[in-house]
């Protein structure tokens, strides 16, 4: 016994391939989904204020812009969003809630259906803008299904609402799992815009040019990530992320940074595997 756990405790080079993933609790997402669908049940039995209809008129419009408009044309709608969000706020942060949250429902079924018949809706326009296109660009269609599962089509909403109408404060904030869930998936599918799919206009060196831009994308969200959640384990992520775009140096920096934090743990004997082969490629350059 002693002996096997000797033989386990030494590092060997094992080459660093997958990005630790956040950890998200399903019981926590299935809550916010319930707490959404009560605030537009609220919304729909009760009788929204003015102000609260017309910054769901302005998000309506702004979309619509946002689908095909100039770039000027963006940004008086913006403007228009914040506007008709504080005046909307002065009516109370409960009201907007549950407008959020029935324009997320309403933009839920329209993916759905546009999954399921494959024709872009008004009111998806409406409701998510450019969703479809910027989806198709980043690489999120596959055989007319949009990979974003449901956490992250919700998380992805309110984020672009809450920016859109300057929304600050707990209130609006996604929630701690709602963002591992995003950040989980951007880590899986970082939108890298591909270029034309088709063979004949793919040269050898595309593939290299798309990898190395999704994994600096990573670096980015690994960074934002751990500012979220301090318990991701940044250094490690990083350190397997830098080894994939052959800095090597930095790579073992970030191993080393991270055994330093995490002696003990799950993912030390990984870590210590990592390190060495970060050592050996680095000795090579």
């Amino acid at each position: 016994m002693a002996g096997v756990s000797a033989l386990l405790a030494v590092p060997k080079s094992v080459t660093p391939q997958d990005v630790p993933e956040p950890w998200v609790v399903p019981r926590a997402l299935r809550r916010v989904a319930q707490t959404d669908a009560e605030l537009s049940g609220e919304a729909r039995a009760g009788r929204l204020d003015v102000d609260v209809r017309a910054l769901g008129s302005a998000m309506r419009a702004y979309g619509c812009v946002d689908y095909g408009g100039s770039d000027k044309d963006v940004v008086a709608a913006r403007r228009r969003v914040a506007d008709a969000a504080q005046k909307a706020l002065a009516r109370g942060e409960r009201a907007v809630l549950e407008l959020r949250a029935f324009q997320l429902e309403s933009f839920l079924r329209e993916v759905a259906r546009w999954e399921t018949t494959g024709i872009e809706s008004d009111e998806l326009r409406e409701l998510g803008g450019a969703f479809v296109p910027l989806a198709t660009r980043s690489g999120w269609i596959d055989q007319g299904h949009v990979r974003l599962d449901d956490a992250v089509r919700r998380a992805l909403f309110k984020r672009r609402y809450n920016e859109l109408g300057l929304l600050r404060g707990a209130t609006f904030e996604l929630s701690l799992d709602e963002q591992r869930a995003l950040y989980r998936f951007l880590l899986r599918f970082p939108p890298v815009d591909e270029g034309p799919p088709e063979a004949s206009f793919r040269r050898p060196d595309t593939d290299i040019r798309i990898a190395l831009a999704a994994d600096t994308y990573r670096l980015h969200k690994i960074d934002e990530l751990s500012r979220v959640d301090p318990t991701y384990p940044r250094e490690l992520a990083r350190g397997v992320v830098l080894y994939r775009l052959r800095r090597f140096a930095l790579a073992v920096e970030a191993f080393r940074r991270h055994l330093d934090k995490h002696p003990e743990g799950p993912d030390t004997l990984r870590a210590r595997n990592y390190l060495r082969a970060a050592l050996e490629r680095a000795r090579e350059d």
